[in-house]
């Protein structure tokens, strides 16, 4: 089990114990404890085995016995306590912003509200109002989010995904008479949020698979629309999970179906009638002749196209390329050198300078930038002026000490995540921002604002001459929060013109901008740095997401900053500060 994985699990504890088990001050302590330890990258199981849990921030003797249980066993006799204590309405009750823990307890111990139409019952009713701490506008933003809850349910984003995806596909190739399997669907394809996983087998005897599929435990069998081919099953959060399962000379043409969108089988399907052929999921056709095509590289090469990436199979152009050869040579998580928005100990990061910089060293890159929070971050211990001038002080002398010459030579730049105010100003006087090698400009606040009013924000900051790049763009939070309202073309537009990048933040809760945006960006010949914004050394890892985005977008290495020389970048960044010079 992973950090992030316990941490999640312990941040359910307090929530549980805070709404039915009556022990806020206990529900704190499991609150901060997770905190610390979902960006910490510890390896728990080593930890455990050493007795050395409670050397963890916040880890005391009962939380580490609790982590000592989820990571020999995957579970906790007090996690399952807690949830045979709680109702199952009641956790999509607490999902919905502005109810959290607290707000929960209220509406369960006073007005019995323990599912999503009890809650809407009542918020209709003006009931919620009158309860103390919430009044009408509470009451009103409950109702937009029980239907936004609603339109989440069964979806997970892709970092949780892909551990049920493994799981299946693990237990499938164990079935008895399987062939071979693949993942296929949004999983494969690397879509941001999933609500389904989609498997493909194959084998002399689908029937048997599939009835085995069917009746493996801790899955619950949903109605079949093609039994003889497909087995649906629904996990515990209500994610669906579907095996497809054919003989093998169908298997290629039935992971090729399974994968792509829509749009992207129908664009085949088009290409095979030009060449003559019928595609369909059992098979390429020729007249009644079904070829023989082992994989999908044999049925892309018989389109007459190059094979196309899974992540690439949306029906934007794909097919045309992939016929003219132009498929691009997408970026991969071994061409970045670096990365530019990460956080230490001096605002609302874990890690210290130089153990930010340390494990930056360790995944063999030559640069990190450190980018912490600017003074109006009070939330997150943005740094005045002064702190300012003490980690540049400190980053300098790290650099000097540590940053070694020639080939192996590495640095630390000078960043700062600037706050973007509501008139779309940094918060910095201009002296500062000039203090820094580079600004990454992010909106934390006002994002209530109307279209043009935010957009028109936006497009003022990168406007700055000293702003280098525009953190998460929409504000969006994945299954949480949908985006502030903003032109997000027309602020690619404007960063286009004075040459501004626009990241793909790579925290998985976030992916933001997504791939359809960075896309654009890039074809506006803006460059996309994909930045972690890590908050630990461990957290330095996501990374991984944000490349998944950046190969959904088509962009190559050269289009993605951090994938830049130590050289080549600081003479960009150098260039771009005598710009804003005065």
């Amino acid at each position: 089990m992973t950090a992030r994985e316990a941490a999640a699990l312990l941040a359910e504890i307090a929530m549980l114990l805070e709404v039915v088990g009556g022990n806020p001050f206990r529900a704190k302590a499991f609150q901060s404890a997770s905190r610390s330890l979902e960006t910490s990258g510890a390896d728990l199981s080593a930890l455990a085995a050493a007795g050395e849990l409670r050397t963890l921030p916040g880890v005391g003797e009962g939380i580490a016995a609790v982590l000592t249980e989820l990571v020999t066993t995957g579970t906790s006799r007090m996690l399952e306590e807690l949830r045979a204590q709680t109702p199952v309405g009641l956790f999509d009750v607490m999902r919905i912003k502005g109810v959290g823990a607290k707000r929960g307890r209220t509406l369960y111990k006073d007005l019995g509200i323990d599912s999503l139409e009890k809650l809407e019952e009542a918020a209709a009713a003006g009931r919620l109002a009158k309860l103390p701490g919430f009044g009408a506008k509470t009451e009103q933003k409950i109702l937009e989010g029980v239907a936004f809850v609603r339109s989440m349910r069964g979806r997970r984003r892709f970092f949780q995904a892909i551990e049920p995806a493994a799981a299946l596909l693990e237990l499938v190739e164990g079935l008895p008479g399987v062939i071979e399997v693949s993942a296929a669907g949004q999983v494969r394809r690397r879509l941001e949020v999933v609500d389904s996983i989609d498997l493909v087998a194959s084998s002399k005897k689908p029937e048997a698979v599939l009835a085995a599929f069917r009746a493996l435990q801790g899955v619950a069998p949903a109605d079949d629309d093609d039994a003889d081919r497909r087995a649906d099953v629904e996990l515990a959060d209500g994610l669906c999970a579907t095996l497809v399962c054919v003989k093998p000379a169908e298997y290629a043409t039935a992971l090729l179906f399974a994968t792509g969108s829509g749009e992207h089988w129908a664009q085949l399907s088009a290409r095979a009638e030009e060449k003559k052929l019928r595609l369909a999921r059992d098979g390429v056709w020729q007249g009644r002749k079904r070829l023989a095509l082992p994989d999908e590289d044999a049925v892309y090469e018989a389109l007459g196209l190059a094979f196309i990436p899974p992540e690439l199979r949306e029906g934007w152009g794909e097919i045309e390329a992939a016929a003219g050869g132009n498929l691009p040579k997408l970026v991969d998580t071994s061409d970045l050198r670096g990365t530019f928005h990460c956080h230490t100990t001096y605002s609302d990061g874990r890690a210290s300078v130089a153990e930010m910089a340390d494990a930056a060293r360790e995944r063999g890159w030559a640069y990190l930038g450190i980018a912490d929070h600017s003074q109006s971050a009070g939330y997150a211990g943005g740094l005045p002026p002064a702190a300012v001038k003490k980690q540049h002080r400190e980053i300098d002398a790290w650099n000097a000490e540590h940053g070694g010459r020639g080939k192996k030579r590495f640095r630390l730049f000078k960043g700062v995540e600037s706050d973007i105010l509501a008139d779309g100003s940094l918060d910095y006087p201009d002296d500062v921002l000039r203090s820094f090698d580079y600004v990454v400009g992010s909106v934390h606040s006002n994002f209530a604002l109307d279209e043009k009013e935010q957009t028109r924000r936006l497009i003022r900051a990168v406007s700055n001459p000293h702003i280098t790049m525009l953190g998460h763009a929409t504000g969006r939070l994945l299954l949480r929060r949908n985006g502030y309202a903003v032109d997000v073309r027309a602020v690619i537009d404007a960063a286009a013109e004075h040459g501004v990048c626009v990241e793909i933040n790579a925290d998985p809760h976030r992916l933001d901008v997504d791939w359809k945006a960075a896309r654009y960006a890039a074809e506006k010949g803006v460059l996309v740095p994909i930045n972690p914004d890590a908050h630990s050394t461990g957290a330095l890892g996501n990374v991984a997401w944000g490349i998944n985005v950046a190969r959904k977008a088509w962009l190559t290495a050269p289009q993605v900053l951090n994938t830049w020389d130590l050289d080549k970048l600081e003479n960009y960044l150098a260039e771009r500060k005598q710009k804003s010079a005065p």
